[in-house]
């Protein structure tokens, strides 16, 4: 008799587990609909972006399948597929990584939408409770899975981009040590063979070209103090304090202008930090070649681009200048340029002589696209 009731029991109890198996498959496409619609309402990549879309539509209904299988009774299947780890450094990696933040709230959603249908099912049939114990368990364990998953993945990403960071920083400190001091030692190299070749010649062209090798080297002298101060300041964390600092320690004769509009926390810091070293490098010409009296400077920030230009009044170039490549050199025009380029933006410069310069700086910012390609 004993017998005969646990083997009815156990059948009773495969019995639930194989209609809140039903039950949760027919709520299958509401679960999935119900978090497709979440989705869409995210300020994020994966609302704008199909592939990124169509990924976190999988893995979710990866993880009602692995309810299913759990509640079955099978554990053998293959509980590490569609990780998040092919998520975040797949498709996200070429174009806007999605946050933790973004991650957590795509998890709770799921979590909640879930739990409310199975919930339903008990509130409905108390004898489901069980089902629901193990189903809430398996809900848990799969979606820790994957937050780890992410997690480390996301961890990787981040060292991989401090890595090319450390990268970018160095090419950039060869490109300033090659504009600003390459040029001025190959001068005074020069200036120094002619030197040899005219002193025995002519003894007052040999001491002029000596004279220059001096300035050649004296200037060289402050360029390479100027990197290295550089070198020893911090990233730049807001825009108009650093241009202002930098402005009062120059001393200028000429009158300076500076007019900063629109929220610094709409740009990424490497393109607060970028802009300065350009907008800055721009007016150190103005003041070092132009002679100006007046210099103005401008800087607009909108959340779809970064827009700056300085301006002055001085004696302009030599020859009239309507591009970046037509630009005198040993001006660092060229390091600007390539500044602009690795922001996925563009420099623009006008010059004629006696009618002083303007060069403009245009940076499309995260999630938007530059539409005039330079």
């Amino acid at each position: 008799m004993a017998a005969g009731s646990d083997r009815h029991a156990g059948r009773s109890l495969s019995e639930l587990h194989e209609r809140f198996i039903a039950l949760l498959e027919a709520d299958r496409s509401a679960i999935l609909t119900s978090f497709a619609n979440h989705l869409e309402g995210l300020q994020s990549t994966v609302s704008t972006d199909a592939v990124s879309r169509e990924q976190a539509m999988a893995i979710a209904a990866e993880i009602v399948a692995d309810i299913v299988m759990r509640v079955r009774g099978d554990d053998s299947g293959d509980w590490d597929h569609g990780e998040m780890l092919a998520w975040l450094i797949g498709a996200f990696r070429a174009r806007n990584q999605l946050s933790p933040a973004d991650l957590l709230r795509m998890t709770v959603a799921l979590f909640d939408i879930v739990v409310s249908v199975l919930a339903r099912y008990v509130a409905d049939d108390p004898q489901l409770l069980p089902c629901f114990v193990t189903a809430l368990r398996a809900l848990n364990e799969s979606m820790s899975r994957r937050v780890s998953e992410a997690t480390v993945a996301y961890t990787g990403y981040l060292l991989e981009r401090v890595d090319q960071a450390h990268i970018e920083e160095r090419l950039r400190i060869a490109r300033d040590l090659h504009d600003r001091l390459g040029e001025g030692l190959s001068i005074a190299l020069r200036q120094l063979e002619l030197h040899t070749i005219r002193a025995a010649q002519d003894p007052a062209e040999a001491a002029r070209c000596e004279t220059a090798a001096k300035e050649a080297i004296i200037e060289t002298m402050g360029r390479l103090r100027s990197v290295t101060t550089d070198l020893r300041q911090d990233s730049v964390r807001n825009l108009e304090t650093a241009l202002v600092r930098y402005i009062d320690s120059v001393a200028a004769d000429a009158e300076v202008r500076l007019r900063v509009s629109g929220d610094e926390k709409w740009a990424p810091p490497v393109v607060i930090d970028e802009a300065y070293q350009i907008v800055r490098e721009a007016v150190r010409n103005a003041f070092t070649h132009g002679n100006p009296k007046l210099v103005l400077i401008g800087i607009t920030i909108a959340p779809h681009e970064l827009y700056a230009w300085v301006e002055d009044d001085g004696c302009g170039f030599g020859a009239a200048a309507t591009s970046v490549g037509s630009a005198p050199a040993g001006t660092g025009i060229t390091t600007m340029n390539e500044r602009a380029t690795a922001l996925g933006g563009r420099l623009t410069l006008a010059s004629l002589p006696g009618q002083g310069t303007h060069l403009g700086l245009v940076v499309p910012l995260p999630g938007y696209r530059d539409e005039h390609p330079g």
